[in-house]
């Protein structure tokens, strides 16, 4: 009998909609005539956006550390509860991938700027964001997303994915993250 091991550990639904929650800030600050009020507004739901920018952050944080473990740990292994493999044709056909991190690609400039236009002061990402998005996007893109990947083999890591942390303090991290439900420790990796 092979090796089999988990395509999501657990952290898949920590992952929030953040195209959701941001198209609900832009809707209702285009219905807002005044800049004052909008100011005052997006000083109240920023944090909000923020969290949830800083949440599925942590997830594609996770799902690179996850992908990196089990290539360097697993490498034969069978993977289990991929729902991407069982897709139908029409599914195929309309599934995108990179959909939901090519938007939050692109509104991660905007966000930046709506902070200074808004007056929001002393709101700092991390120093690997950019690094992370993009790694993120290639990683769904070179691995076409997952709806071939039946072995641990099938997956692809990004050119130069690396991380500060081993083997075993990824996946003790990853635990810990499934177990607390706080997706915070993942950005630690």
């Amino acid at each position: 009998m092979s090796d089999t091991i988990a395509f999501d550990p657990g952290i898949g639904n920590l992952a929030v909609d953040f195209y959701t929650e941001a198209y609900i800030i832009e809707n209702d600050l285009a219905n807002m005539p005044q800049y004052a009020r909008k100011v005052r507004y997006y000083n109240v739901v920023y944090k909000k956006l923020m969290k949830a920018f800083l949440n599925n952050l942590a997830f594609f944080k996770g799902c690179l550390a996850w992908a990196y473990y089990i290539v360097n740990e697993k490498k034969d292994a069978d993977i289990t509860g991929n729902p991407f493999v069982s897709y139908t044709e029409e599914q195929k056909a309309q599934y995108a991938p990179t959909e939901m991190i090519d938007f939050t690609i692109e509104y991660f400039e905007k966000f930046k700027s709506d902070l200074k236009y808004y007056h929001i002061k002393n709101v700092e990402f991390p120093d690997f964001t950019t690094d992370i998005l993009n790694k993120y996007r290639e990683f769904l893109a070179i691995n076409e997303g997952f709806i071939n990947a039946h072995k641990v083999s099938d997956i692809k890591l990004p050119e130069n994915l690396e991380f500060t942390k081993t083997l075993d303090e990824i996946k003790n991290i990853i635990d810990d993250v499934i177990k607390t439900k706080n997706s915070d420790n993942l950005l630690s990796l």
